[in-house]
């Protein structure tokens, strides 16, 4: 009689803690706030209009003067090393890039993609990125963070910011961000 007592027990315990996990799967997750890359105030978009041809004749150049060699830097590498470098908007405006202070209904829309996405970028794409599109995030005037973007391969760099910026990439939140910006 006291196993059929004891068996009688562990199927209402186990029926109990059932009912209590189906309650818990049904109740809404709630939604993972996205942590922004930057905390900023204003964001800038520096755009240079300039052809891929344009830049390849930059690239083969052998003895390429002192402002063909920061227009490659600004272009094609990780240039600047750090947020507080001098000249780095000085040098964007002197290269003819063309420089956009966003709205604030622009800058959320932006600062929404620049945040830590729960997913990976599912493409691994091997070009020579050309940074057309640069982004300074500003608080109180200061330069708090960099984001270099080359649209047509998918490839960013970023500076400043204190989140994981490895996952950022999608395809679809990089064509949203270009239709904002370059009003496509």
């Amino acid at each position: 009689m006291k196993n059929y007592l004891f068996l009688f027990l562990i199927i209402i315990s186990c029926n109990k803690a059932t009912q209590k996990d189906n309650i818990q799967a049904t109740k809404p997750a709630s939604k993972k706030e996205l942590k922004k890359f930057y905390d900023s105030d204003k964001i800038e978009h520096f755009y240079l209009n300039i052809s891929e041809d344009s830049i390849l004749n930059l690239l083969k150049l052998k003895n390429e003067n002192k402002d063909q060699k920061k227009l490659r830097q600004l272009l094609v590498s990780d240039y600047p090393d750090s947020v507080s470098g001098p000249n780095f908007e000085t040098d964007l405006v002197k290269y003819k890039f063309t420089k956009t202070e966003l709205s604030e209904l622009k800058k959320k829309e932006v600062e929404k993609i620049f945040s830590q996405q729960d997913s990976t970028p599912s493409e691994f794409l091997s070009c020579v990125p050309y940074y057309r599109d640069i982004f300074i995030f500003k608080k109180n005037d200061s330069i708090v963070g960099i984001a270099k973007i080359c649209f047509d391969c998918g490839i960013s760099t970023f500076l400043g910011s204190n989140v994981d910026t490895n996952e950022f990439g999608l395809h679809s939140e990089l064509n949203k961000l270009e239709k904002i910006v370059r009003n496509k």
